[in-house]
């Protein structure tokens, strides 16, 4: 089996790939992963409550958007998997024309959302990705680029550490898009104003490529959001994991 990785900012999933399908799935605060020998006994932990026996995993593949981490995964993998790992690339991504200025640019999560979608939908998708921050990602028959927004939970905090009185609320759905006192009035701001820009902007891709998108999310609030947005069609959880295992089965085979 494959360990499949995607290090976020805030937190890293884990996941296991068994050749089909993503079979386990383990969230970590990022914060938390320190030494090759400290991710070992987060590993070791998960597989034990899940079953797994860290004898069948036969390597590891990794997006990460914290290169400082990168280390940590490549010492691991090489110290006790006996192999590199592999990381996610856009310029090693050669089935798919990237119409952008910097490919390198591009965030390792956004390039396997994107291979994710090109294997399942192979083309005509935007991806929604909730976390820290958002990021939409336009798929036709090649990459166009896409937009990053603040998170929710990013913009909230922003608001509380930035203004004097605001204070820092729950990440909910206010009862109504007026909110009635300060809560629901960035409840309505921050959670609806994020859903509404999101549709907006899928809006503007579809006019300026004269194209109709399937449109997916994935990350954390990405259910939430797919219940109240009028554009998103899917939730698919395992999105990225998914694509970093398409990634290094493709990769692997060049």
């Amino acid at each position: 089996m494959l360990l499949v990785v995607d290090v976020g900012n805030t937190q890293t999933v884990l996941g296991l790939w068994n050749g089909k399908e993503i079979v386990e799935r383990w969230r970590i605060g990022t914060a938390n992963i320190s030494t090759e020998d400290e991710l070992l006994v987060h590993v070791n932990h998960f597989l034990d409550f899940s079953g797994y026996d860290f004898k069948n995993i036969e390597g590891v593949c990794v997006a990460s958007v914290v290169p400082q981490l990168n280390g940590t995964f490549r010492y691991f993998s090489e110290k006790y998997l006996k192999c590199p790992p592999i990381f996610v690339k856009a310029e090693n991504v050669e089935w798919l024309e990237w119409r952008v200025k910097t490919p390198a640019e591009i965030g390792a999560d956004r390039v396997a959302n994107v291979v994710a979608a090109r294997e399942l939908f192979v083309k005509n998708t935007v991806t929604v990705d909730f976390g820290t921050a958002i990021t939409l990602d336009v798929l036709t028959d090649g990459y166009e680029g896409g937009a990053i927004l603040p998170g929710p939970h990013t913009a909230m905090k922003s608001l509380f550490s930035s203004t004097a009185k605001l204070p820092f609320v729950d990440e909910k759905l206010p009862p109504s898009s007026v909110g009635k006192d300060t809560a629901t009035n960035i409840q309505s701001g921050v959670m609806l104003g994020t859903v509404i820009a999101i549709d907006g902007l899928i809006r503007r891709y579809e006019n300026e490529l004269s194209q109709k998108f399937k449109v997916i999310s994935t990350g954390g609030d990405g259910e939430l959001f797919s219940k109240i947005s009028q554009r998103i069609t899917k939730y698919v959880p395992n999105l990225t994991l998914f694509g970093v295992a398409i990634y290094h089965e493709k990769i692997s085979k060049t």
